[in-house]
């Protein structure tokens, strides 16, 4: 079970630091925005059963047990269930309940540890809905505090799409649906419906999409699982009467719902074949952000969990990505992927195979397939085209990632070259791929800036054309093959005085300062700046966001898309930091037009306030995607008349980890 909130364990930790013998009741129960408290004086500690919510009547109970070591630190672990009993106490009502174990350091001031004890109840110490003051009245410091410490990180694009899925199989469940808070209302953000269970739970999950829960109070278990951050189980959804959905759940044949805190939101997850006995089911959490790890930052086409039972790791859940999917059928003619192939595999936890590893020794391993000796699934990885597995212990299991032989190309690899030297401020962008022990340029972009300054010094060629002659040894040091080696961006600061840099030379004849790369799908990404005004400076390693580029791709190569827009934070606003539009829509803007500006550029002259109510703003804060029907006719869209100039019809607005995605389809140009 997770840990109670540290905003309501904020005063309590205080007061035990300070007098862990003369805890204040009231305090307490203030901050636990109890209805009704017990506390118990056992064994020189104290317990601590408190029902926080009145109005809630909730099916199963959630409990931590607390211990202080030290003079001020605080650590939980799963309490026991017989203080479960202890919260219903006002009204009749709340079964949520929570068991505080408080180790009071009586004896390192000379108090005998008694097995005496007393019990007495606080009624109508903060009834009705003051939970939801009482955590936000804890936590004035964060504009978000509840999302931010309770929920984790929150998930968009093919992360979300991986943890929702992969939830379900490790849960038994047979669908999933994320739940995200848009102006006061919990909405349905994104959800997931195992193939099988088609039919009625999708029906289910549909009609949910329509229902709003108000995310203030803890008027049921939505808003109660997103207050206070504990998961809550339904084992009979159907006659559940704080459910608002009782009755849709009943209808579809819905039998139990998990209900946990995920990203800034609610995960939601259930089943309709068999009831749950477990609250929650026991299953392992996906690790949210080993996840997002694997697929943003590595560039990965699948994600496995490896979970340990009866001394041998196997697969629990696993997640193939949409476009190395359809790409793997494409190429073998059948619908097998190597995560499927994969869940036949047991492997002994004291072996040497990679995934025992992991696990044993508590660190990441990266493993090289064609290097490997020990990777049972050797041959089985070659056959899919596997380059390297990345491997991370999480708990519960091991994460385990792959790096395809799948690459960018096309207008994905162009929109990801010139949207990186926007964001980074480089002056150029290279993408170097591997084949048979080689890296070589598969794709190079040079910002104009860059190709004006070069043209001044007379020279018609930069670093990143001379580049494209040369290739480097995939075994080698350079900081290509050490990047694409450890999985790890690799950085040289002063590239044309760094004797190591195998084009230390090239670097000095253009003026290239600092370089960059970074692993990415299918290679390599190169960037640098030079030492002319045209470029930023890097001292160090630069903060680069991270662009979805499974999203982008689907963006331009799937849904046809006109023009991609990355919207960051900066200050108080979201600003453009990255922009591409293709080169269709780029020459039907200089028919129509005859100028070279087109949706996507002239929107960087827009700056969105982030706590305003606009698109861009609601998705950062939310996590939940938007999709404009027709931008030409949305009288909310700030830009609405540049979309009509320029065309620009549907429109997406996707979060992601470090900004917003946006993109739109062109129509006509009036």
């Amino acid at each position: 079970w997770p840990s109670l909130p540290p905003q309501l364990m904020s005063p309590l930790s205080t007061a035990m630091a300070r007098q862990p013998q003369k805890l204040d009741r009231n305090s307490v129960s203030m901050a636990l925005g109890a209805a009704a408290l017990r506390v118990t004086v056992a064994q020189g500690g104290f317990a601590f059963a408190a029902a926080p919510c009145s109005s809630a009547g909730h099916a199963t109970a959630w409990h931590t047990q607390w211990s202080l070591q030290g003079s001020s630190t605080i650590s939980a672990r799963p309490g026991p269930s017989s203080m479960a009993s202890a919260s219903a106490a006002s009204s009749g009502a709340a079964a949520v309940s929570c068991a505080l174990v408080a180790a009071a350091a009586c004896s390192r001031r000379g108090r005998s540890r008694g097995a005496s004890t007393s019990t007495v109840l606080c009624p109508s110490a903060a009834p009705g809905r003051r939970v939801a003051a009482a955590v936000r009245a804890t936590a004035t410091a964060e504009a978000r505090p509840t999302v931010a410490m309770l929920s984790g990180m929150r998930l968009s694009g093919v992360s979300l799409a991986a943890a929702l899925e992969m939830q379900c199989a490790a849960a038994g469940a047979d669908y999933a649906v994320s739940w995200v808070s848009v102006n006061g209302q919990l909405v349905v953000g994104s959800h997931y419906v195992k193939p099988a269970a088609q039919g009625k739970c999708a029906a289910f999950v549909k009609a949910s999409e329509s229902f709003q829960v108000p995310s203030d109070g803890c008027s049921g278990p939505l808003s109660t699982v997103y207050h206070l951050g504990q998961a809550i189980c339904i084992q009979d959804a159907g006659s559940y009467k704080q459910l608002k959905r009782k009755d849709l759940a009943a209808e579809h044949g819905v039998k139990s719902i998990c209900f946990a805190p995920c990203g800034g939101g609610v995960l939601e997850y259930g089943t309709t074949t068999v009831a749950w006995m477990e609250t929650p089911p026991n299953c392992p959490v996906m690790p949210k952000g080993e996840i997002r790890k694997a697929f943003e930052d590595l560039g990965a086409s699948y994600a496995m969990f490896w979970a340990l039972q009866d001394g041998q790791f196997s697969v629990v859940a696993d997640y193939t990505s949409e476009s190395w999917a359809k790409d793997l059928l494409v190429s073998r003619g059948d619908d097998k992927t190597f995560c499927s192939e994969s869940r036949g595999f047991k492997i002994n936890v004291g072996g040497s195979e990679p995934i025992a590893e992991t696990a044993n020794l508590g660190i990441e391993v990266r493993v090289t397939v064609a290097e490997s000796l020990t990777l049972q699934r050797k041959a089985l990885a070659a056959e899919f085209g596997l380059k390297a597995l990345h491997l991370m212990p999480v708990e519960g299991g091991v994460l385990e990632c792959g790096i395809s032989d799948q690459q960018l190309t096309g207008l994905t690899l162009q929109a990801a070259l010139k949207m990186r030297c926007d964001s980074a401020g480089s002056c150029y962008a290279i993408y170097w791929t591997e084949t048979d022990g080689m890296f070589s340029v598969a794709g190079a972009y040079v910002t104009p800036e860059r190709r004006k300054a070069l043209r001044a010094k007379g020279l018609t060629t930069d670093f990143a054309d001379a580049s494209k002659y040369l290739t480097i040894s995939a075994d080698g040091d350079a900081l290509v093959s050490t990047c694409a080696r450890h999985g790890t961006p690799t950085f040289v600061a002063n590239a044309a005085a760094t004797e190591t840099f195998c084009r230390q030379a090239l670097a000095g004849v253009y003026g290239i300062e600092s370089i960059v790369c970074k692993p990415v799908k299918g290679g390599v990404l190169e960037f640098g700046t030079s030492s002319g005004p045209e470029t930023a400076t890097w001292p160090d390693m630069p903060p680069c966001p991270d662009l979805p580029k499974d999203e982008i791709k689907r963006a331009l190569e799937d849904l046809g898309a006109a023009y991609v827009i990355f919207w960051q934070l900066r200050g108080d606003y979201y600003e453009v930091t990255a922009e591409f539009a293709t080169p269709e829509h780029e020459r039907a803007i200089w028919n129509r037009y005859g100028e070279e500006d087109t949706f996507a550029s002239v929107s960087r002259m827009f700056a969105l306030p982030a706590d305003g109510d606009g698109y861009v703003a609601t998705a950062a804060r939310s996590g939940k995607s938007f999709i404009l029907p027709n931008a030409m006719e949305e009288p909310s869209l700030k830009r609405q008349k540049l979309a009509q100039k320029f065309g620009i019809g549907e429109v997406y607005i996707v979060p992601g980890k470090d900004g917003v995605l946006e993109y739109g389809m062109a129509t006509e140009i009036t």
